[in-house]
């Protein structure tokens, strides 16, 4: 009888214990549903007997039952793991609303509630491993992003589908990343379309790659620049052409004469090509150097 009354004690302190163990842990919750009916439910949507949550939880089944018929709740250390046996979170655990902890994943709840469980030495150690860790994936996300980069300038004036603008050998207006795509490696500019006399191959404002050449073929698409200004063109047997016959492309003057200056690459994705505002800032710091010779070479201080 003594005994049994000593075991009750016993019971009634590590009952307590867990108590007191779980509010220090995790605070006071205000469980809208008892956390005992949250345990059953969630085990049988998961389609797991009791036995087999004992097993996994390293516990006896009686442990379940006394947790699904509240007479006990699982030690708070457990409860990480039984939420990711359950696949929920702690909110759901106990019965709790939603709130901003379901921006959170259930792995990275219980991460954060394992982490407040160590001791603030461990914490530190965490600290400065995750610390390790970040900063040397940001070095290597930025040198991934430097190794994709490529520098062009960008040039002033349009090339028109249309009737062109004033040329002035070739003005530059500034200095640009873009990501390397295959098509894009010797490109030394981009230049802005305008016009439609190129439709449907090129539309207006669309922005395309260019590599300085004079020696192009028949059949490439080119820039060339005559006495109305700079041209988007293809190349034919007898000089430059439009592609959309409803606009040719003509000489304003009987002197004039066509320059070629380089043939189009491709057209410029917006999507894939161009670096978000955070790469930016990335490829601006890694090659400030870089960015300061040419906008001193091209007079653009």
């Amino acid at each position: 009888m003594a005994d049994k009354k000593r075991n009750n004690i016993l019971q009634i302190h590590r009952s307590s214990d867990a108590s007191s163990k779980t509010d220090r842990i995790y605070g006071t919750f205000p469980e809208k549903v008892p956390m005992a009916e949250q345990i059953k439910k969630y085990r049988k949507a998961a389609k797991i007997s009791q036995q087999s949550l004992a097993d996994q939880m390293n516990v006896t089944r009686n442990s379940v039952i006394n947790w699904e018929s509240g007479k006990y709740r699982p030690d708070a250390d457990l409860f990480p793991k039984l939420c990711n046996i359950l696949g929920i979170t702690m909110t759901d655990l106990f019965g709790l609303q939603p709130s901003r902890n379901d921006l959170f994943s259930v792995h990275e709840q219980n991460l954060i509630h394992q982490y407040r469980m160590i001791s603030p030495v461990s914490q530190r150690i965490v600290d400065r491993m995750i610390g390790s860790i970040l900063e040397e994936e940001i070095r290597e996300k930025h040198q991934m992003i430097n190794d994709a980069a490529l520098g062009v300038a960008v040039i002033a004036t349009k090339a028109a589908a249309g009737d062109g603008f004033e040329y002035n050998d070739i003005p530059i207006e500034d200095y640009r990343f873009v990501f390397a795509n295959g098509k894009n490696e010797k490109a030394d500019a981009i230049i802005q379309v305008k016009g439609d006399s190129m439709l449907p191959v090129y539309h207006e404002d669309e922005w395309v790659y260019v590599q300085y050449t004079e020696a192009v073929d028949v059949g490439e698409d080119v820039i060339c620049s005559s006495r109305a200004g700079m041209h988007i063109k293809r190349m034919g047997e007898e000089g430059p052409y439009s592609v959309n016959k409803n606009a040719p492309f003509t000489l304003t003057a009987e002197d004039d004469h066509v320059r070629i200056v380089g043939r189009v690459l491709g057209i410029v994705n917006p999507m894939t090509d161009l670096p978000s505002t955070a790469d930016m800032d990335v490829l601006t710091e890694l090659r400030r150097d870089e960015i300061r010779e040419f906008r001193e070479e091209h007079g653009l201080d």
